[in-house]
């Protein structure tokens, strides 16, 4: 036994030895490389020449060819190494050659070869030098150093990998699945396998991409998965609709195969490699919403070089806001969040993705009146994105009083003192909520609206941005209806017939910013949040995702609506005028005339209502300045019982910015 233990332990240093060795000249002929690659690129040059004089001569050059060639070879390879240096042919890797490098190769010999065309031209060679030759000779160049490179490259990729696994076929022969294809045959360690494409234009079909076959349209999926042994479905349309992706899943899951999507182009900025984006289907994949065309040069010229405070800048559509923004060259974002924890984590991901970014991280209050000058005095910011709020819609019934302390008097705040600075732009993020309100927190954000309008006789531009729910963000149904399958259900949906109009965050934020650069002040911008969707079928839709069934499998059950919720939302008033805007998702109301007197006027009753912690009276002064509000019941029985809340000493939250207050700060 002793000996047999000994004898594995020699054997395993010496293979460990091998190994080393290996390495070790490895590593000798990298350092070599461009010396080796000089070498071959100078014996590609003499064959070709060489080569040249063959097809000249028929195969059978006489002693005068033979001496032609001698006398020359070494001007040829003069002429064409610095052709071939300049263009970088010299230093690259051959197992990486590319349509650009075979370019940059015929550039190179071409202008080699008018160059040795000209020496020849002013007479610099032996007499009776054929000239054809310099013609075939650059044929024969071009062939012999792009042959090579690319058999490197063939080499590398067809012999000398590993070999994939997973039989897979790709949903989309256009771009993204072109580009998907071409880096799992790079990749083959990823251990897929792609064995076709599936594509409904007929055109394709029949046609090879990258070596994979085209076979058919989305309809033979269920044939093609069988006939071919496949294990995984990539679908590769980032522009399908939800009712494709749905057809495409069922048939996956009837044939028990796995499969994965490439998100759509707002979800992929900044991040080059598709096949790394490949995931597992998201209900958002379902809503089938289209990709988002900005005029780029517009909006980078209001961003760029510029500061931006972002209010809210760690809530999830804050986020998206602060990460949009940076694309476009900004000099400074100042971040502006009570909630610490969520701001540093905004502010580990910024370091991590975007290290070029300037960002300021401010812990702080929208009601904190002297931190908000101390932060507009110490960075001026250009443009203001105002997306702090409270949102939850049953809670703020609960918590009337903290609803109008937020979402109204921290946005005077905010608009006050940005005008104050002169910033040129504030946005505020409002809510389809604001239309017809039926409850606490679709009345502040209307009243919000309202104040915007009655400060527009300034050099800044106010407007607001009113859109539906986003998908995945802080209090969405989404992550709720995710844990409640998780733990086996129920999943709990309040009626069955309410719907909701839905987007994405990255398209939320995109059009924001795009609808930014169209305000000229006054405006209230609605985004196109394409067709509402009901919220008992988001629910089936994200149970089959998690591939579970509802009913039995995952119970849903109705709870009925909560206080101050509605069955449908709206996103306009009758009276509000519709108008198109140059781009096709947005659209832009009249706002109502307002005066600022009149909005300090509400105000000041409003306040007066907090002070007292009078429901009645606050719930009175709303109805004033939005008279289509319809009370909820929670709100009603709090009226009829005169509720107090004190959970909160409104005496030192509430900061009292009147308009001799404010000519008074803007004078010192």
């Amino acid at each position: 036994m002793a000996v047999l233990l000994i004898r594995k332990k020699i054997s395993l240093t010496a293979a460990r030895s091998r190994r080393g060795s290996f390495r070790e000249t490895l590593r000798d002929s990298l350092r070599y490389r461009r010396s080796l690659v000089l070498v071959a690129q100078i014996g590609l040059f003499v064959l070709a020449y060489y080569a040249a004089f063959l097809l000249r001569f028929d195969f059978s050059p006489d002693q005068t060819a033979r001496r032609f060639f001698w006398q020359t070879v070494a001007v040829v390879i003069a002429v064409k190494l610095p052709f071939f240096y300049s263009f970088g042919l010299l230093r690259g890797w051959w197992r990486y050659v590319g349509i650009s490098d075979l370019l940059d190769l015929s550039k190179a010999a071409v202008a080699g070869s008018m160059v040795l065309l000209g020496i020849i031209q002013i007479g610099a060679r032996p007499a009776g030098f054929p000239r054809s030759v310099l013609l075939l000779d650059l044929a024969l160049t071009i062939l012999a150093t792009g042959g090579a490179r690319c058999a490197v490259r063939i080499y590398r990729e067809g012999f000398h990998s590993v070999s994939a696994q997973k039989n897979t076929l790709v949903i989309g022969a256009g771009e993204a699945g072109s580009a998907i294809v071409r880096e799992l045959q790079r990749n083959p360690r990823l251990d897929y396998k792609p064995v076709g494409f599936l594509d409904d234009n007929a055109s394709k079909k029949g046609i090879k991409i990258h070596g994979v076959k085209v076979l058919g349209s989305i309809d033979i999926l269920g044939r093609s998965i069988e006939r071919h042994s496949v294990s995984c479905v990539l679908i590769a349309i980032p522009s399908a609709t939800g009712t494709q992706i749905q057809r495409i899943i069922g048939k996956c899951r009837e044939c028990r195969v796995d499969f994965k999507i490439l998100p759509p182009v707002s979800a992929r900025i900044n991040r080059p490699l598709l096949v790394n984006q490949l995931r597992s289907v998201r209900v958002e994949d379902l809503l089938g919403r289209e990709p988002v065309l900005l005029d780029v040069e517009v909006i980078q010229d209001r961003f760029q070089g510029n500061s931006v405070l972002i209010t809210g800048a760690a809530g999830s559509i804050g986020s998206e806001l602060v990460r949009q923004v940076a694309r476009f060259g900004p000099r400074e974002i100042i971040l502006l969040d009570r909630s610490e924890n969520d701001l540093f984590k905004l502010g580990m991901e910024l370091s991590a993705q975007m290290p070029e970014l300037n960002y300021i991280a401010v812990v702080g209050d929208i009601l904190d009146v002297g931190l908000l000058r101390d932060v507009f005095a110490s960075h001026r910011p250009n443009a203001v994105f105002h997306a702090a709020a409270y949102k939850h819609v049953p809670m703020m019934e609960r918590n009337c009083f903290q609803a109008v302390t937020n979402n109204i008097f921290g946005t005077y705040n905010v608009a006050l003192v940005a005008r104050q600075y002169g910033a040129k732009q504030f946005v505020l993020i409002s809510s389809d909520k604001a239309v017809n309100p039926t409850n606490m927190m679709g009345a502040t954000k209307r009243v919000a609206e309202l104040i915007l309008l009655g400060l527009q006789k300034s050099a800044t531009r106010f407007c607001a941005v009113r859109f539906g729910n986003v998908l995945g963000s802080n209090g969405s149904v989404v992550p709720i209806f995710a844990e409640q399958i998780a733990r086996g259900g129920p999943v709990t949906v309040t009626h069955p017939d309410a719907e909701r109009y839905f987007m994405t965050i990255p398209e939320a934020a995109q059009l924001v910013l795009q609808a930014s650069a169209m305000g000229q002040g006054g405006e209230i911008f609605v985004l196109d949040m394409g067709a509402p969707v009901k919220i008992t079928e988001l629910a089936t839709n994200l149970i089959r995702l998690s591939c579970l069934e509802p009913n039995p499998g995952i119970p849903i059950i109705f709870t009925g609506l909560r206080p101050g919720e509605k069955l449908f939302e709206e996103l306009s008033f009758e009276q509000e005028g519709v108008k198109s805007t140059a781009h096709r998702k947005i659209r832009v109301f009249e706002g109502s005339k307002v005066q600022f007197e009149q909005v300090q006027a509400w105000l000041d009753a409003l306040s007066a209502a907090l002070e007292a912690k009078n429901v009645h009276q606050l719930v009175q002064t709303l109805l004033t300045m939005v008279p289509e509000y319809t009370p909820s019941e929670e709100i009603r029985s709090l009226c009829a019982i005169d509720r107090h809340d004190v959970s909160l000493s409104y005496r030192q939250q509430r900061v009292d910015l009147s308009v001799a207050a404010y000519e008074e700060a803007a004078q010192t």
